[in-house]
């Protein structure tokens, strides 16, 4: 449904002023037709359009019906959909409410895992084992495995893991699909942002634009050069004269960008470039408000570990993405202490987690790699469990960078083409990469709805582009003063191209 927009154009479907009301009597009709799944979207619905007028005193009526779009989600066994609607009715239930609302959550997740192979009796004992971990200690880490595509695609929904995933999955202490908040996040991915090179294959750094000076960076540590003839009889001279077997191992690596987004992609294309397996974490919260890490393996590439120790067995990856959201252990520890107290006061997926991390860091066939925003804070406890640490900042695009980003954008969207590359390049200065494809994405989207109202083609518009940069860019800053003077100055442009036309019909 198109909503209208900042400038009153009419919505594509002409019902922007349906009230919650008739939206209600519609899902009531689509029930007693037996359309269950219209009648659960109608009722969300009328609930959204409640809100929208009402604020938070939402009527009891419009209520009524998102407790009954929540009844139709978990009848369908829609359980994305069931997060979702869960998600706005929390804050309308009582504490009793919400214990068997998450009851319910987890038996559809139960039965979802269930289709990729994974018996009832596995998955009741993984739950058993995580209520008690919640019961023994409060802020509880909770792990569970997933797969994740070959595309390796950001922000990327992973797939969920079936039996056959090997051993890695067995330490898990939990094997969830991701929420529903999270599926619309990935279903809304910038369709400008480009995440894998060619269909079907890995990203890797042919296919990045704007990181020059870090991928430059990177293949000085060897990194992307296994096919360099070159490079590689250079190892072999210094291996013969240092009297080695191979060259040094990488430390740990932080990369930190103005945008996570940044250092996040960049990391996916350096898996890509190296080519072995590889497992990436991440720290999220879940609909009760725990801090849950995520672990994921590629499902076409998964490593091996080791279930006993928790290691890595053979050549590896592993991907900690931005690490400064993640929450560390509570009180003043070390690495010299993660043998001792702390360890034994974590929860087991915790402690697994840690013993990841950690075997990783001291194997030299396993590559460490993190993610972070430049302007945030990390917990010192991970710093003292990563080190040896490198730290690599990942900078704002260059002139340069940005020119062959905006030319790569032109290149794959011919309606951007009209606009000039230098304006492009002078006003979008200082911002992230991410930045420059979600304004792009935001621009063509709206290009995009404006010519399905118009019914007929129109171009992304230079005052809808520069609009979308300047949301990017300080309030204070040059650019965005340019960018304004810029758009004013398009707009009087036009104004005098109308009053022109007028006196032209007058005459």
């Amino acid at each position: 449904m198109l909503e209208n927009n900042a400038n009153n154009s009419p919505s594509h479907n002409n019902e922007r002023d349906v009230s919650y009301a008739e939206y209600l009597t519609r899902a009531q009709a689509a029930l007693a037709a037996g359309d269950q799944q219209l009648s659960m979207h109608l009722y969300l619905t009328a609930y959204e359009r409640a809100l929208k007028d009402a604020g938070s005193a939402v009527p009891d009526a419009a209520l009524l019906g998102l407790r009954h779009a929540w009844e139709l989600a978990c009848a369908l066994k829609e359980r994305s959909m069931a997060e979702y609607v869960f998600e706005r009715l929390e804050p309308y239930l009582s504490a009793e409410e919400i214990s068997k609302c998450a009851q319910q959550l987890q038996e559809l997740a139960l039965d979802k895992l269930e289709e990729f192979g994974l018996s009832r009796e596995e998955l009741e004992d993984m739950t058993e084992m995580i209520s008690q971990d919640l019961m023994g200690l409060e802020g509880s880490h909770i792990v569970h495995i997933d797969q994740f595509p070959p595309s390796l695609m950001l922000p990327g929904l992973p797939q969920p893991s079936k039996k056959s995933a090997g051993d890695a999955s067995k330490t898990a202490a939990s094997n969830t699909e991701k929420t529903g908040a999270e599926t619309a996040k990935s279903k809304d991915k910038p369709a400008a942002l480009p995440q894998e090179g060619v269909y079907g294959q890995r990203l890797t750094y042919k296919d990045l634009v704007g990181y020059d000076r870090v991928i430059e960076l990177m293949r000085d540590l060897g990194v992307g050069m296994q096919d360099d003839q070159g490079f590689q009889e250079l190892v072999e001279m210094l291996n013969a004269r240092h009297g080695v077997d191979g060259a040094p191992a990488l430390d740990s690596m932080l990369f930190r960008s103005g945008a996570r987004e940044d250092a996040d992609r960049f990391i996916m294309a350096t898996v890509g470039e190296l080519g072995i397996p590889a497992i990436r974490m991440r720290m999220e919260e879940n609909i009760q408000g725990h801090a849950v890490l995520c672990v994921m393996a590629q499902a076409d590439n998964q490593p091996k570990v080791s279930p006993n120790r928790m290691a890595f067995e053979g050549p590896g990856i592993l991907v900690l993405e931005d690490l400064d959201e993640w929450v560390a252990p509570s009180g003043e520890v070390s690495p010299e202490e993660l043998g001792g107290f702390l360890m034994a006061s974590l929860t087991r997926g915790a402690r697994e987690a840690v013993s990841l991390i950690r075997s990783a860091v001291e194997n030299p066939e396993v590559y460490v790699f993190a993610s972070a925003a430049q302007d945030t804070e990390i917990d010192p406890f991970f710093y003292n469990l990563l080190e040896p640490l490198t730290i690599v900042e990942i900078s704002a695009p260059t002139d340069q960078e940005r020119r062959e980003i905006w030319h790569e954008l032109a290149q794959d969207h011919p309606s951007m083409r009209g606009i000039n590359e230098d304006d492009l390049v002078r006003y979008s200065a200082n911002l992230a990469r991410f930045d420059l494809y979600m304004a792009a994405r935001d621009a063509l989207e709206e290009a995009y709805k404006a010519s399905l109202v118009s019914r007929s083609y129109i171009p992304v518009t230079m005052d809808n582009l520069f609009d979308k940069l300047a949301a990017c860019q300080p309030l204070d800053s040059e650019e965005y003063k340019a960018l304004e003077d810029a758009v004013l100055k398009d707009f009087s442009a036009s104004l005098e191209h109308l009053e022109d036309m007028l006196q032209g019909e007058g005459e």
